[in-house]
């Protein structure tokens, strides 16, 4: 599995005008450990301060992408000092065909997203029988 990481949404911006006095979004590459064991490759991603529903994880042309959106608003009325911004996140690996790219699971816990990429049937070790002949 290879990073493929956009670090901006410029390649999106392009294709669709936008209004000069709109900001384009802007994203965080998220922190990802990622493991290895017999069954596939388990990925963690730091994405804190999302909603489930804030996450989409998808798998296109072997790509797999991972994209959170922070809705949480800073600023408003009585806003002295402004020195956080909550962005979204926004990531993506190449998929080898060791991958069962049906298979991915994906759960989300404590700000923490995890991966669960199995490994295609014919990707797995086999053991092969010595026979006496």
């Amino acid at each position: 599995m290879a990073e493929n990481t956009i670090a901006t949404k410029e390649h999106e911006m392009k294709a669709t005008p936008q209004e000069s006095t709109h900001e384009p979004e802007r994203y965080v590459t998220p922190a990802v450990d990622i493991y290895e064991s017999d069954e596939g490759l388990h990925l963690m991603a730091d994405m804190p301060g999302l909603d489930q529903s804030d996450i989409n994880v998808s798998v296109e042309n072997d790509v797999l992408t991972i994209k959170g959106t922070n809705r949480w608003k800073t600023g408003g009325e009585g806003m002295l000092i402004q020195e956080f911004e909550p962005l979204g996140y926004y990531r993506q690996f190449t998929l080898g065909s060791k991958i069962d790219q049906n298979s991915i699971k994906a759960s989300y816990r404590h700000g923490v997203l995890e991966l669960k990429l199995p490994f295609a049937a014919e990707a797995k070790p086999k053991q092969i029988q010595v026979r006496v002949a």
